[in-house]
């Protein structure tokens, strides 16, 4: 009968760690592009940036935890951004102010996203 405790006990011990890590996920590359895929015309194209690019930017934003969150959105936006042919990296920095939003990092082929803060 104690091993049967002990075993439930640390199954329910292993699920509350489970459960915990989840809460505290960071965020990942995937929704970082899908919050910013409507943004790629004005970034390639220019005209206008659309509303739901800069829903995605504002997602985006208030997604934001830590500082781990910020390098990780940054080396993902560079990192894609430069599979993007024709992308104009000084329309990209424009995004954020055009959707009335402030962006804790600028993006360009050279940005080191380590020391974002």
């Amino acid at each position: 009968m104690g091993v049967i405790k002990v075993t439930l006990i640390a199954t329910i011990m292993v699920c509350m760690v489970i459960i915990g890590s989840h809460a505290e996920a960071t965020l990942t590359c995937e929704q970082v592009t899908v919050w910013l895929v409507p943004c790629i015309s004005y970034a390639v194209l220019g005209g206008n940036v659309s509303s739901l690019c800069c829903q995605g930017v504002h997602s985006l934003n208030a997604a934001y935890k830590n500082a781990d969150d910020r390098r990780g959105s940054c080396q993902c936006i560079k990192d894609r951004a430069a599979l993007i042919p024709g992308i104009d990296y000084n329309r990209v920095n424009q995004i954020g102010d055009k959707c009335g939003s402030k962006c804790p990092y600028k993006v360009y082929p050279t940005t080191d996203c380590s020391k974002v803060k």
